[in-house]
């Protein structure tokens, strides 16, 4: 086999996750199999440069001259599919900076100087964005002028590659149940619902930004529009609001913070608050996925807090006994990837790996890896 390398770079608002994978370079792109072979997790500066380095020196030497570097970028606008990282891309890319400035620009930055570190290899990226290509139309529509959905004025949807994996989890663990009806709720730093029907995502809770959608523990999901429109009036200008809406509400902005962990021990009238606001929402998108989908035979939790806090699962399913979903106590409590008690629609707990879906997405726009090696694009 003629080996090549690929390294797959996560970057989140807080963490650098990345994972080197082997794989055969003259596979034909169905048969290509990604063997992970190192992966480290930092704390992100910011600073595209020392993250570069910081990831550099936590890597193994063999995991250092990778062949093709791909990256999660989490808006890609037009973008329905991942594709290699070349200067229009990029400027698509930058034009969007502002509907996610907690991870476009930093995530830009970091591919940007991969670029410059290694330009031998190939430069790629998949987007949060691209597995939401396909929503329906009454869904990917927002209730506007048809002027400004023209200028892309629309509901993206995030999360994709979270999602993408735990679909691929939930059918390593029930073959054939991932082409259903699956609801999945990614609970993290950020958190947002989705529904899927063969595969496909239907409809979801975020929509232009990844502000929108449910509560989270520091922004604040939907909101009427007319809060803006009373800040402003009050003196308010865009970028403060946007500083308070990203940083400073959801569960932190009832609880004073926003770490689900704490806030499930936290008896203040107020983490109650937020713990109970935010299990409803979850509850209520879920049940709403559910209906756009005609149904749920699964729902899947992924996520740091969807994945590793079994009261608030409890919790989100007890507000779900209308739907018939019903928890095994001892499953739940001791983390199984199966949570459901046999009856009504089957439950889930998996985590899920951005990374390698990074590396699946390189399929349609890297392979086969031509024999004299790869070429920057």
């Amino acid at each position: 086999m003629n080996t090549g390398r690929l390294l797959a770079f996560n970057l989140g608002s807080v963490t650098l996750k990345a994972a080197s994978f082997a794989f055969d370079a003259q596979a034909p792109a169905a048969d290509a199999a990604f063997g992970e072979d190192a992966r480290i997790e930092l704390a992100a500066t910011g600073d595209a440069g020392r993250d570069l380095e910081a990831a550099l020196d936590a890597l193994p030497t063999h995991a250092r001259t990778p062949d093709v570097v791909v990256h999660r970028i989490v808006h890609g606008g037009p973008f329905e599919a991942g594709r290699a990282l070349d200067e229009p891309t990029f400027e698509v890319l930058d034009a969007l900076a502002a509907l996610a400035p907690l991870h476009q620009p930093a995530g830009l930055a970091l591919a940007r100087a991969a670029r410059l570190y290694w330009p031998q290899a190939w430069h790629g990226a998949d987007f949060d964005t691209a597995f939401h290509a396909h929503l329906a139309q009454w869904s990917r529509r927002l209730p506007l002028p048809a002027d400004l959905d023209a200028a892309g004025v629309r509901r993206h949807g995030f999360h994709g590659l979270a999602f993408a994996s735990a679909l691929r989890r939930l059918e390593a663990l029930a073959p054939g149940a991932s082409r259903g009806r699956v609801v999945i709720a990614h609970l993290g730093g950020g958190c947002s619902v989705a529904a899927t029907e063969g595969g496909r995502s239907i409809d979801t809770t975020m929509g232009m930004t990844p502000l929108g959608g449910v509560p989270m523990p520091t922004r604040s999901g939907d909101l009427d529009p007319g809060v803006i429109f009373h800040l402003l009036r009050r003196g308010g200008d865009a970028a403060l609001l946007e500083q308070r809406l990203l940083h400073e509400a959801g569960l932190a902005g009832i609880a004073g913070y926003g770490d689900m962990r704490r806030l499930l021990d936290d008896a203040r009238p107020d983490a109650v608050l937020a713990v109970e606001q935010f299990t409803v929402r979850i509850a209520q998108a879920i049940a709403a996925m559910a209906i756009a989908i005609g149904g749920m035979d699964h729902v899947v939790f992924c996520g740091g807090s969807g994945s590793r806090a079994p009261r608030l699962r409890d919790r989100i399913a007890a507000r779900l006994l209308p739907l018939g979903l019903v928890l095994d106590p001892e499953r739940n409590r001791a983390g199984a990837a199966r949570l459901d008690a046999g009856r009504g629609p089957g439950a889930w707990r998996v985590d899920v790996d951005e990374e390698l879906e990074l590396a699946e997405s390189t399929r349609t726009w890297a392979f086969p890896v031509p024999a004299n090696g790869p070429v920057p694009p």
